[in-house]
């Protein structure tokens, strides 16, 4: 369940690629009933204030939550963190969602459109048969003659993003359901 290509596409958006392997980690440590950020630190060895930024991170996503208890003693707060798996669940299924939304109707409006690009550069210009009619088809940049764009690459690395998408999907909610 963790180790999925569109879960870790999804914490890569929470905490950024230089913390998937530790948001992973902490994860794994409270799905294993590792409950507090002084023995998640322990188990993973991941420093304290990493531990608890990534902590809050995933509180922040809904994918976590802490009850804060003050120890009488040392007057000194204790957070218990939780995994929550029925929200992580549903956040990486938004998450999934929306971007084969994204991948779908950025396909259909490649196969529904043309789509015109500078013949120099085509780095400079790339629009549909309206915009590129609005610059009389010469690139706004160099000025120079625009060209019909050849899709075909485009659109076969979309489907199979799509493809690979469903795929990984199918994997993450037999996962779940195991």
């Amino acid at each position: 369940m963790i180790n999925n290509p569109i879960v870790n596409d999804f914490l890569e958006q929470i905490v950024g690629a230089d913390d998937l392997k530790n948001i992973k980690a902490i994860i794994q440590a409270l799905i294993d009933g590792i409950d507090t950020d002084e023995a998640i630190h322990e188990k993973t060895e991941i420093k304290l204030n990493t531990v608890r930024k990534l902590l809050y991170k995933l509180h922040d996503a809904s994918i976590a939550n802490y009850k804060r208890n003050k120890d009488p003693e040392t007057q000194w707060f204790t957070y218990t963190w939780r995994f929550e798996k029925e929200e992580y669940v549903e956040e990486i299924t938004k998450f999934y969602e929306h971007r084969l939304n994204e991948r779908q109707s950025a396909l259909d409006n490649l196969e529904n459109n043309l789509y015109f690009v500078c013949c120099m550069e085509p780095e400079h210009f790339k629009g549909d048969y309206t915009e590129s009619s609005e610059f009389e088809f010469y690139c706004p940049v160099c000025d120079y003659e625009l060209e019909p764009y050849d899709a075909k690459k485009e659109k076969s690395l979309l489907k199979r993003r799509i493809t690979i998408d469903k795929k990984n999907f199918k994997k993450f909610e037999e996962a779940v359901n195991e």
